[in-house]
Formats: C-alpha cells, sequence, structure tokens
C-alpha cells in the first residue's frame, strides 16, 4: 500500500519528525505492531468501523470525527462506520468495565484508547486498567487492531517540557509495549509549540482570536480551560495523528494478535457493568425510562446503562459477586444524596454521586469506588440509601456557583446505572436483553399538537402559483459556503422550493436561498412540515429571531433565536434544536441533538410551543427537548425563518457536488396562538 497524496500534503505542510523539547527529545508516536488488519481491509474495499473509547476530549466535535474524515479522505472507495464510545468526565476505570457494552458488541475493526487526562497520573492501576481493555479486545476478536492516544491538559505539559512523557502516558506506553500496540502522544507537538512561542496552553475567552484560533501575537490558542482544546487545538491533534497513520498501517502482519502473558496478575480483564436489574432490589427501586430527560442529557448516544431510580431513605440493593474490586456508576445531578456500601464484615463506606457540577439539567455520568482491596473470593455487596442530607448549598457556594432556587436540589436519591466489578457475578438473575442500536426520536410518546389551547392565528401552505412577497422578505446574504438569492426559492405544486446549487458569486462557489416572515410572533406555537436536502454540505433550518426588514413596529426585546430544527446534511438522522440570546451577549442554552429517522427521504413536522416560561420542542408530536424561557431577559418579536445555506457545520468538509442541484422543500408553515 502507498501512502496517498492526501498525506503527502500533510507531511509537506507539517514539521516531521518532532524537534528537539529544552534539549531532551521525545518521541512522538511508537509504530510497533502497527494497525495490519484495518490496512488490509481498506486494500481490499471493505468497511472499516471505527471505535473512540474516551472521555470528553474525545466526546468533543474535534479530533475523533476529524480523524474520521481523514481516514475517508485518504481512502474514498472504503467506509468508514465511526463507533462514538466517549463518555465525559469518566476514565479507564469506567473505560474497562464499559467496553463490552460500548464497543465490542459493534464490533471494532480499530479501537482508538484514550484516557490519559481523566486518568489523572499514572500508576499500576492505571496499567492494570488499559491491559483489561487491551485483553478483553482481543479476547473478544483478536483481529481487532488497537491504538492508544495520548492527550494532554495544563498541569502535565512541564512532563513534557523536561523532555518526559506525561505521568499517565508512561503507564500506558508499559501496556502498548508490552502488547506490540501503536501508540501517538498528543502532547508532545503541544510540548514542542509551546517552546516555541508559538502556542499558548490556556487563554480565557476574553482573550480574542482570529479564524485561525491564534491570538494578537500569533499564538494558537490551544484551550480556554486548560483541558479541552479549541477547535484550532483539535486540528493540530488531528493534523499530527495523521502523520502518523500512514506508518501505522504499513506495519505488521496481518492476522489475529496474539494475547500475551499478562503484564499484571491485577489487570481488569474480568471488569464488567452489574446491572441492577440482576440485583435484589426492594420495591422502591423503579426504572428510568429510556427517553427521561436524566437519560439523554448525557452525550453520545446509547451511552448511559439502563438505570434505576430511588428516592427514600432505606432503599436498599444486594448482590453477591467474586472478584477484586466493586464501584458504581450512577447519574450525577442536583437530586442525589448519599449512600453506603458494605461489603461483608468490613467497614461500610458512604458516598454521593452529587458534586459542585449537579446542576439542573446536567446529568452526566460519574462513577464511585470501594477503597479497601478486596482478595479474590466471593464478596455479599449491599447498597443502602441514607437519611442524610448533603449541605449542597455549601458544596455549590464553594464552588462559586450559589444555590438560587433551592427546588431542584430537594430530594436526596440515587440515579443508579449499575455496579462496576472486576470478576464475576455470583447468583445473579440474568439481565434483560438491551437493544444494541440507540434509542431515536420515534421511541419517544406522542402528543397532540398544537398543545390544547391552540387556535391557528397565521400560516402558508405554498399552494400559490409563486411566493406571497407581502409575507415574505427573501434571505439575501452570504454565509459560510453560500450566497443567498431570490432566484432559489419558487412556490410551485403546492411546496416552496429553496435551490442548493453549484454555482460561483463573487464572495462563494455556492448558492441557496430562504425566506423570512415579514410579519412578527411572541409566544405561541409554531409548527414546519419539511424534508432536507439528501446530500451533504447543505445546513436547513426552521427558526425564528428578528429580521431589521421585518415589522418596524417589532419589539426586540433581546433578540432571541429559536432553533426548532438545524439539520447538517453531512448526516439527515439527526438534528439540533438550540435556544441563542443575542443581547446584551450571546449565550447558548440547551441545545440537543435529535435523532431522527431519514429527513431527507420524507416529510416530518417539526414544532415549538414559546411561553414566557418554556420552550418546548417537538419532532413529530414528541417533545424532544424544554428550555428554560426565563433565561431570556426579555422576550422579544420574532419573524419565521425557513432557509439553507451551504456550510461546514457538523464536521462537513465539503458540498457533495455529484447531486446538485439539490432542494429543502416545505409544505407548510404554521402559527398558532393562545385561544
Amino acid at each position: 500500500m502507498t501512502i496517498l497524496p492526501f498525506f503527502r500534503c500533510l507531511f509537506l505542510g507539517l514539521i516531521f519528525p518532532l524537534a528537539l523539547v529544552r534539549g531532551a527529545e521525545l518521541t512522538e508516536f511508537h509504530v510497533r505492531g502497527g494497525l495490519p488488519n484495518v490496512a488490509a481491509k481498506i486494500a481490499r474495499g471493505e468497511e472499516v468501523r471505527v471505535a473512540f473509547l474516551g472521555g470528553s476530549i474525545t466526546a468533543a466535535a474535534g479530533w475523533r470525527p476529524m480523524t474520521l474524515t481523514t481516514f475517508q479522505r485518504a481512502y474514498p472507495k472504503t467506509t468508514f462506520v465511526e463507533i462514538n464510545a466517549a463518555v465525559s468526565g469518566t476514565g479507564s476505570d469506567y473505560g474497562a468495565p464499559r467496553l463490552q457494552r460500548d464497543v465490542l458488541r459493534h464490533r471494532p475493526d480499530l479501537l482508538f484508547v484514550e484516557f490519559a487526562v481523566n486518568d489523572g497520573s499514572g500508576s499500576p492501576r492505571v496499567e492494570a486498567r488499559m491491559e483489561g481493555i487491551v485483553r478483553q479486545t482481543w479476547t473478544a476478536n483478536p483481529h481487532t487492531d488497537i491504538c492508544f492516544v495520548y492527550t494532554v491538559s495544563d498541569g502535565m505539559v512541564k512532563d513534557l517540557l523536561a523532555g518526559r512523557d506525561q505521568s499517565t502516558a508512561r503507564s500506558m506506553e508499559n501496556v502498548a509495549a508490552h502488547y506490540a500496540l501503536p501508540s501517538f502522544n498528543f502532547g508532545v507537538e503541544v510540548a514542542r509549540r509551546i517552546a516555541a512561542g508559538t502556542l499558548v496552553m490556556s487563554a480565557p475567552a476574553s482573550v480574542s482570536a482570529d479564524a485561525e484560533g491564534r491570538d494578537a501575537q500569533g499564538r494558537l490558542i490551544f484551550t480556554r480551560d486548560k483541558t479541552h482544546p479549541t477547535d484550532a487545538g483539535h486540528r493540530v491533534y488531528t493534523a499530527r495523528l495523521a502523520l502518523a497513520l500512514p506508518q501505522f498501517l504499513h506495519a505488521g502482519a496481518v492476522g489475529p494478535h496474539a494475547l500475551a502473558a499478562p503484564l499484571s496478575p491485577e489487570n481488569w480483564q474480568r471488569a464488567r457493568i452489574v446491572s441492577v436489574a440482576e440485583t435484589d432490589h426492594d420495591g422502591q427501586w423503579q426504572p428510568v425510562p429510556p427517553h427521561d430527560v436524566h437519560v439523554t442529557t448525557q452525550s453520545g448516544q446509547n451511552l448511559v446503562p439502563p438505570t434505576w431510580v430511588a428516592m427514600e431513605p432505606g432503599a436498599q440493593i444486594t448482590f453477591r459477586f467474586k472478584g477484586t474490586a466493586l464501584g458504581i456508576v450512577g447519574l450525577k445531578g442536583p437530586e442525589n444524596g448519599q449512600f453506603r456500601v458494605t461489603i461483608d464484615d468490613l467497614p461500610p463506606e458512604s458516598g454521593t454521586l452529587f458534586d459542585s457540577f449537579s446542576t439542573p439539567g446536567r446529568f452526566y455520568l460519574a462513577r464511585w469506588f470501594f477503597s479497601q482491596p478486596l482478595a479474590d473470593t466471593e464478596h455479599r455487596v449491599t447498597l443502602e440509601l441514607l437519611a442524610t442530607k448533603i449541605d449542597k448549598a455549601a458544596i455549590m457556594a464553594k464552588a462559586g456557583k450559589p444555590i438560587t432556587d433551592p427546588q431542584p436540589y430537594a430530594a436526596h436519591g440515587l440515579y443508579l446505572s449499575g455496579f462496576l466489578v472486576v470478576g464475576e457475578p455470583v447468583g445473579t438473575k440474568p439481565p434483560p436483553p438491551e437493544r444494541a442500536a440507540g434509542l431515536s426520536t420515534m421511541d419517544l410518546p406522542v402528543g397532540p399538537t398544537p398543545p390544547p389551547g391552540y387556535t391557528l392565528a397565521w400560516a402558508d401552505e405554498f399552494d400559490a402559483p409563486r411566493l406571497d412577497e407581502t409575507r415574505w422578505l427573501y434571505r439575501t446574504d452570504t454565509r459560510y459556503w453560500s450566497t443567498q438569492f431570490p432566484a432559489n426559492v419558487a412556490v410551485r405544486d403546492g411546496f416552496l422550493w429553496l435551490e442548493c446549487k453549484k454555482e460561483k458569486t463573487a464572495r462563494s462557489d455556492y448558492t441557496a436561498g430562504g425566506v423570512i416572515s415579514r410579519r412578527v410572533f411572541r409566544h405561541g406555537y409554531y409548527e414546519a412540515r419539511f424534508k432536507v436536502p439528501p446530500t451533504k454540505g447543505w445546513h436547513t433550518s426552521f427558526w425564528m429571531m428578528h429580521h431589521a426588514g421585518a415589522d418596524p413596529k417589532a419589539h426586540l426585546g433581546s433578540r432571541q433565536e429559536i432553533d426548532v430544527c438545524e439539520n447538517d446534511s453531512v448526516t439527515p438522522l439527526r438534528y439540533g434544536a438550540n435556544l441563542h440570546i443575542w443581547q446584551p451577549a450571546h449565550k447558548g442554552h440547551g441545545h440537543r441533538t435529535v435523532r431522527t429517522p431519514d429527513e431527507s427521504a420524507e416529510f416530518h413536522v417539526w414544532g415549538c410551543e414559546f411561553t414566557p416560561e418554556k420552550i418546548t420542542y417537538y419532532f413529530e408530536g414528541r417533545i424532544v427537548n424544554t428550555v428554560d424561557a426565563r433565561l431570556v431577559p426579555d422576550h422579544g418579536d420574532m419573524s419565521i425563518w425557513l432557509t439553507v445555506i451551504a456550510s461546514p457545520l457538523g464536521q462537513t468538509d465539503a458540498v457533495d457536488e455529484s447531486r446538485i442541484p439539490v432542494f429543502a422543500v416545505f409544505d407548510y408553515v404554521r402559527f398558532y396562538a393562545k385561544k
């Protein structure tokens, strides 16, 4: 296999190999056994399934989707399927137990593992957990190729500048070397640029950056919070990894990977999740519906195990297992209280999943582990919810987040998603089968739309022979990759057609279009039926926001923007719903990514109820998101926008020119007012 021109460009455009950092030479990557099985599938033109196991740095729309795009551009005849198994705020202590559920059952051909930041510092425990990930993977499928990647945070830079890998990377490298895994240290390039004065590790949001992510001194701003890369930082990660991929793909022998003798007898090959359904639990524990907001708030698709909740003190769970470690995983949030875990006759230990990040609407997965060592024998476990009240106000105040509304914090319960064990459950009930595919919007209950109490106040069914220009303005601007023209808007056959085409202008390579209502609206129920273009490159939106050319008597207020649907047609199987506040400063609230059937194959109905208290988003009559409308300081009047533009949003790398012109097609738009 030869290196494609795409990779040659990267070699020419970036420094390679790495220069010295303060006199000490750091190795940016190790090829070792490479990725031979992936290379063989690429050579045969077969589908390659790529899994990404990590924390929030991998969960972000950064190096993960960018790397998948790198593969796709380099090898266009191969289909690359993403398995996103990134869970924010978690490390290898959760990665090893959830590996089967979140990764291996999806049959990956390639597994990237990223836990260097969230694991904190290196230790034998880190080695044991990472080794468990390798051994589980190759036991399930010895043909799966594995690559370790090491991210970096501000506290790790000191080691790198001194010529040492970050602490966690050193531990992980022991495992990678033992099993001949390729590995890549993202921190090496970051340290090199810091030493050269071309990159600053972190800068607050008050420090402005240009389009390339550089400050006034020309230095790339790598993070805003000392941990999570900016878009520019993710591009650095991706570009450097892309340099190594050809070497990884050239190395090694095709065939099953030999599972060497364990590096450590304490490795976590036996790590797994024991579901609540497998245990003996009293009647106070109830399953949380999979479409409940506590489950759907967690980023990623189907990454929350079946979760149970109890709110009354004394709620209890018991089960037995044979093994060496025990923990729990659950959903943090303001309702969490204190629990106690007892194992055999050992002193019991108390814990909570509540912390200063447990704010209303933020229900992320969190772990807790029993601290005492356990012999590899059979153990009896009891978990009990305590009556002890946590001083949540003090915890939040100490973090600079004083509680203004105590109601969301009043409960003291536990959302429990399972027990984490290194070992095997004993005498438990068989777990109920869990669907492999994630839940979509269509699994939610259907309700009436418009909601009760509304009557139709304004609509356009697009039944006229042409657009009614007394009711609509045209969108005429250049945004991202396209210029919007009235000529791209047409009404025919009972539909509004917004054309997307290849057309060179003074400021863009494509043209598209949109319409904006002259009439303005505020509280009520909005609805539109439409379908999106059937090919990538086009951003289709149904939204409400002020427009200067609309009713001059409009009350501008805070100039909120309510996005009922934003689809990036790189995938027609999801869209975003969001609230933006533009005055006095821009803030986004309540963004939700919604999984749907194919939005380009047939028409679907999107809706939004806007009241002084709440914004409720609908898809096909199903509530998919709610946002507190009281976040908007002053509700202003808004026009309805129906638009499509060419854009890179949603990690779209280019417009698919093979199928244009294409259209966003709207059947109707309606506004209902309270009776």
